[in-house]
């Protein structure tokens, strides 16, 4: 049996069937929160973008046209929300930087696959990298990585060229690698 896929899901349930809104919820729930996690350190902002996302979405079903994957569609709308956030709170998208506080870590890391507390580590230092990313390189990384689209997916999403789109990938690629290999 084929799994339905997304689009089928969100005009099923543009015709009121609320197990179509429920199955595609569960299956895009942690990503988009992850979404919105990695761009943002404050949680009741993170609850707040998600939330209202959601909200948008039941909204949008009546006038919800197939034109594109679901999760190109709804990420759209999540860049959007993200970006008029950053907007409205007078945040400069391009430059904008966590206020992650570093100071916890020495800044060396011994790697060793067994032992959890390192691999802890790891992870915090990397989402720490992600977050110093500039909001372009961020964007287009999570949106890969986080929402599972092609780069050229990406590129139609952000109205941008393909080879912008690519560059800001592999700058936040060699920006993340060469910060996780200064910690060695």
């Amino acid at each position: 049996m084929t799994e339905t896929s997304d689009e089928e899901l969100m005009l099923a349930f543009a015709q009121h069937d609320q197990n179509s809104f429920e199955q595609l919820y569960a299956r895009h729930k942690d990503a988009l929160y992850r979404y919105f996690r990695r761009h943002l350190s404050n949680e009741s902002t993170c609850q707040e973008l998600y939330q209202d996302l959601w909200m948008n979405i039941i909204k949008s079903k009546e006038n919800y046209k197939v034109t594109a994957k679901f999760t190109t569609w709804m990420y759209t709308l999540a860049h959007n929300r993200l970006v008029d956030w950053y907007r409205r709170n007078k945040l400069e998208t391009k430059s904008f930087e966590s206020n992650t506080d570093e100071s916890d870590t020495d800044g060396s890391i011994d790697w060793d696959p067994a032992d959890e507390f390192q691999t802890k580590r790891l992870s915090k230092h990397l989402k720490s990298a992600i977050e110093k990313l500039p909001f372009d390189q961020r964007e287009v990384f999570l949106l890969h990585q986080e929402a599972m689209l092609s780069l050229p997916q990406i590129a139609d999403m952000l109205e941008e060229g393909i080879e912008k789109i690519k560059s800001r990938y592999r700058y936040a690629i060699n920006k993340l690698r060469n910060n996780l290999e200064n910690l060695r």
